[in-house]
């Protein structure tokens, strides 16, 4: 096993993402012709990218090829491959010409696959952060292992992996995902009660819910708060969320204030689906300035 020291520790998938723009109306059963963009995806890996801004983490992953090595390479932020045979994942994202979501495709299989690798070996009172593309045996045998003594974090990845956390809620201290995930892991048509049956199986539980453009729903303690992002001229939600989950954690880890952790990370998410990132500690000044349009009902 690999010791962990770093406060935040990150075990999930990193691959690049291939984003597909339509130049045009769509015709079905056709050629249609696109703009094309690449970059390193994975939800664990986007969130670990952030934190790393702030602070040093700690990434656990399948082999990565040596470009991939390369072009993740950061001081900040350390990759521990967990085995031996190189993994070939990607994930391509198709949006409108208007920038509007319309499919993801996902060849994460390996995650699914592998079942022999190298286990960090973490020491306690971690931020440990997970995505849902490792296996659902695996996911539940280290999270009920380690949740005693570190925080758990869950980031969702799709709502057909959403099914692995269904027996280890009350294992999770953070859960991020979108609004489709969440009624897909409840079986609900409604946000508030989705998060009413996951609080009836764990009250310490903190929900994070994204609705694309629309709001955010966090629920805490005994309280659902409905927020609303910045309008912005969104240009790729890709990673949107993400970006979120990363700025909510290292501003919680930082213990700041209930109204700032909320502001600051969704204007984050919001920032990002624009087309924009933050690269240095100083554009987190940029955030804090687009923070003060967000509202919190």
């Amino acid at each position: 096993m690999r010791k962990s020291k770093n406060v935040f520790v990150c075990i999930g998938a990193v691959h690049y993402d291939y984003l597909l723009k339509l130049k045009s109306n769509i015709t079905n059963f056709r050629t249609n012709p696109i703009l094309q963009s690449r970059k390193i995806g994975g939800v664990a890996y986007n969130v670990a990218k952030l934190l790393s801004i702030f602070k040093k983490v700690n990434f656990f992953s399948l082999k990565l090829s040596q470009q991939l090595k390369k072009d993740v390479s950061n001081t900040n932020l350390k990759i521990n491959e967990m085995n031996n045979k190189n993994t070939n994942s990607y994930y391509i994202a198709l949006s409108d010409k208007k920038n509007k979501f319309l499919l993801g495709l996902a060849n994460t299989d390996i995650y699914e696959k592998t079942i022999s690798f190298k286990l960090p070996k973490i020491i306690e009172k971690k931020y440990l952060i997970f995505d849902l593309n490792f296996s659902k045996i695996f996911l539940q045998k280290i999270i009920k292992k380690l949740s005693k003594k570190n925080t758990i974090i869950v980031c969702a990845t799709s709502i057909h992996k959403i099914h692995k956390i269904k027996n280890i809620i009350k294992n999770i201290d953070f859960l991020f995902l979108n609004k489709g995930e969440l009624l897909k892991l409840t079986d609900s048509k409604n946000i508030y009660i989705a998060v009413k049956k996951i609080k009836n199986k764990n009250k310490n539980l903190t929900i994070c819910a994204t609705n694309g453009k629309n709001n955010v729903f966090f629920a805490t303690n005994n309280k659902i708060y409905k927020i609303m992002p910045p309008k912005i001229k969104i240009k790729n939600e890709n990673g949107a969320g993400d970006a979120l989950a990363g700025m909510m954690i290292y501003l919680i880890s930082e213990n700041y204030s209930h109204n700032n952790i909320l502001k600051y990370s969704i204007a984050c998410g919001s920032y990002y689906a624009s087309g924009k990132n933050i690269k240095n500690k100083n554009d987190f000044q940029k955030i804090k300035n687009l923070s003060k349009k967000v509202l919190i009902n």
